[in-house]
């Protein structure tokens, strides 16, 4: 793994969007497209994974992985029992930044640790349930970092997985300008002054690099970053408009309510 990558993991946050255990005697799922990653484990049983014309036939011990927005057709393939391990998640950084797609993962591996991954699993579904304290929480959480150590164990061992080419600094040095403070007064025109380059060329490099522009980067890190100051403190719109580097308390506002749909004020009072 490239070490540039390292911290990118180190702040990603996983978020378990649903989950379950199942076992089925019939599946068709044709031309299904889903807003987050998807991972299945067949436990028992064979099914077929479909994607953009390859099929992918699976069996006991094999587990398919799919990115966000990748249509698929997920289908059975006896009238015999299947039992499926599935997930439904988001593993992301630098506030919703996809930390997995600077990976060409395969569709997918053999197991070799299935044992390890299926005890992994269970614990996790057990932690789940017996969730009643913030500690209860904490332990939840690490068990399911646990569940994606096992599960991409044996992708990041595959022959098939592509890692990341290497990035070169001052592309790394840029992404960490933006992720690490993000300031709405950035903009291409200074990025180019202050490492020599085109803000063109700057723009569509990053882009090729990290699999978004660095202002799109910029613009959802400071409407997440709102979003957290309006429900986790109590500073007034105007100060947030400041830390955050808006030029005035209007610009903030124009800004937040074209992705909010609503203006800071009320999504303070909603989300309270």
């Amino acid at each position: 793994m490239g070490e540039w990558l390292k911290p990118l993991i180190q702040r990603a946050y996983l978020e378990i969007v649903e989950y379950d255990y199942q076992i089925r005697t019939e599946m068709i799922q044709m031309n299904r497209e889903l807003p987050y990653c998807v991972m299945s484990y067949l436990k028992r049983g064979e099914a077929l994974l479909r994607v953009q014309g390859q099929e992918y036939y699976c069996k006991k011990g094999d587990a398919i992985f799919l990115p966000h927005h990748v249509m698929h057709d997920h289908i059975k393939t006896s009238k015999e029992e299947a039992v499926f391990l599935w997930w439904h998640f988001n593993f992301r950084t630098a506030y919703n930044m996809d930390v997995l797609s600077l990976l060409k993962l395969p569709y997918r591996v053999r197991m070799e640790n299935s044992a390890d991954f299926e005890n992994r699993f269970f614990e996790y579904m057990e932690a789940i349930r017996n969730e009643k304290t913030i500690a209860d929480m904490i332990y939840k959480n690490a068990k399911a970092l646990e569940v994606l150590a096992s599960l991409f164990d044996s992708f990041l061992h595959s022959e098939k997985t592509q890692m990341a080419p290497d990035i070169p600094g001052n592309f790394i040095e840029i992404f960490n300008d933006i992720s690490g403070e993000p300031r709405a007064d950035m903009t291409l025109k200074k990025l180019g002054e202050k490492y020599h380059m085109n803000p063109t060329y700057i723009s569509n490099k990053f882009k090729e690099y990290f699999g978004v522009s660095p202002i799109v980067l910029q613009r959802n890190m400071l409407f997440e970053m709102a979003k957290d100051y309006l429900v986790s403190s109590s500073i007034n719109i105007n100060e947030i408009a400041d830390r955050l580097k808006f030029r005035d308390h209007a610009v903030f506002t124009r800004f937040f309510s074209e992705r909010a749909g609503m203006s800071p004020t009320k999504y303070r009072n909603t989300s309270s």
